[in-house]
């Protein structure tokens, strides 16, 4: 049941849930439960798409919803409210560049992963990658797949950023990779659109994360906090710092914040 002190949480995955594939860790796993079954909301809010999200997270029966692709898809209690998917022709235009280089680029999808060239990266399930062979692959092979965000080896180029500037805006995580973000999408669109069907006011937003992706909700939500291993930047811009991602900075957080126990330790 709602009340005015009923908060909606808005969680990263990498950094912040999970580390180097790992998680939901105990002493977060708890602290979310409990913050759930008191009637607060959780959601995870990760630049990943659908499917590429992890599914003990997907099923996990504390989860609220989903912001996924960065504001790109949004779902509330399992109905999807919003949902905006790269332009076909463009994504073919990527595929063609790309299959003319040897840096992979890998779409991420509603319901599939799809990749030009092969990445050898941990974000992406290696086993339930489909692979790109020819420009034309969205229009035919795989024509009814929505794709809600890209991410491509490296540091972007020149090419690259004519290439793709029209249609998205960038994360760089340097040296190993930058995401293209549909442009006028972001974490924290995709949280005003949440709030707005969950009809809970800016003020009981929190938002936790690590990187400098997570900028605009921990910045745009009523409690921003970083977590204890995130980037400089995020957490000069934060309200609070957690612990780290491996030491249960979730949970602390959500004790200390949201279940307002006076003796989490942060």
């Amino acid at each position: 049941m709602k009340t005015p002190n009923t908060k909606a949480l808005f969680l990263d995955i990498d950094g912040t849930l999970f580390w180097q594939g790992l998680g939901p860790f105990a002493a977060d796993l708890d602290a979310l439960v409990m913050a759930h079954n008191a009637g607060h909301f959780i959601f995870v809010s990760t630049g990943r798409s659908l499917a590429n999200t992890p599914y003990i997270l997907r099923a996990a029966p504390y989860i609220d919803g989903l912001i996924l692709g960065a504001g790109a898809q949004v779902i509330v209690k399992d109905a999807v409210i919003y949902s905006k998917a790269v332009d076909t022709q463009t994504a073919c235009d990527i595929c063609a560049y790309y299959l003319n280089t040897k840096k992979w680029c890998v779409f991420e999808g509603e319901t599939g992963i799809f990749t030009v060239n092969s990445p050898i990266f941990s974000l992406f399930p290696r086993n339930a990658m489909q692979h790109i062979t020819r420009a034309d692959d969205f229009l035919t092979k795989y024509k009814d797949e929505r794709i809600s965000k890209i991410t491509i080896q490296g540091e972007m180029s020149p090419d690259e950023e004519n290439l793709l500037r029209d249609s998205f805006a960038f994360n760089p995580f340097p040296p190993d990779y930058f995401e293209g973000i549909i442009k006028g999408h972001g974490k924290m669109s995709g949280i005003t659109r949440a709030l707005h069907e969950l009809n809970l006011p800016l003020e009981n937003s929190i938002a936790i994360g690590d990187s400098f992706n997570d900028m605009d909700m921990v910045t745009g939500c009523g409690l921003g906090i970083a977590m204890g291993n995130a980037c400089q930047e995020l957490k000069t811009a934060a309200h609070a710092i957690t612990l780290d991602c491996t030491n249960g900075g979730v949970g602390a957080a959500i004790r200390k914040y949201v279940l307002h126990n006076n003796d989490a330790a942060l």
